[in-house]
């Protein structure tokens, strides 16, 4: 038997924006196993007897540092950002979709902003290279931008359409489960 169409959830995200939380996961767990595998390989090196590879330390830091901007606006849709939940519980109705929307308004204009000073950094021309690896450091701005850019994009649509379990009703308790009263 098969389900009548209007029994099927409603999507209310675009499926680009479906398919962006896909690739910034993907891009996420990939930043991730680069900078397990280079602090396991820092670490080995302790024990062998030739000397170690200095970059695996500069590149698994800054790896750290991409990561953190490449999964903003992932949990820009997940609203996985660490947050005040006080409105949340407080405030119900339109007053809290105000404050939601102020809120996200509020993100997307620093974002830009922080944007912009990323593009200057990465268009300026400039003679410095990590330590390391060499790499020039205007490079070392281009996962920033791009993470910047998503969360501003992610905050401008959530003033339009909220993230799923933001769009009125009472949020989950920690653990992902409602509360029991």
């Amino acid at each position: 038997m098969t389900a009548e169409p209007s029994a099927r959830p409603r999507r209310t995200r675009p499926a680009v924006l479906r398919w962006l939380t896909t690739a910034e996961a993907i891009v996420g767990g990939g930043l991730l196993a680069m900078i397990l595998v280079l602090v396991l390989l820092q670490a080995a090196q302790r024990y062998l007897p030739t000397g170690g590879w200095v970059w695996t330390g500069e590149l698994a830091r800054f790896g750290l540092v991409w990561l953190t901007f490449a999964m903003a606006g992932y949990l820009m849709e997940r609203d996985g950002h660490v947050t005040l939940k006080l409105v949340d519980y407080a405030v119900k109705g339109a007053a809290r979709r105000a404050v939601l929307v102020f809120a996200n308004v509020m993100v997307a204009i620093v974002c830009l902003n922080l944007a912009y000073e990323a593009f200057e950094l990465v268009g300026r021309p400039s003679g410095q290279t990590s330590p390391a690896l060499g790499l020039p450091v205007g490079l070392l701005y281009v996962i920033p931008l791009a993470g910047l850019l998503l969360t501003t994009v992610r905050s401008a649509v959530a003033v339009f359409v909220p993230p799923p379990g933001l769009a009125g009703e009472r949020p989950a308790a920690a653990g992902g489960e409602e509360s029991r009263g």
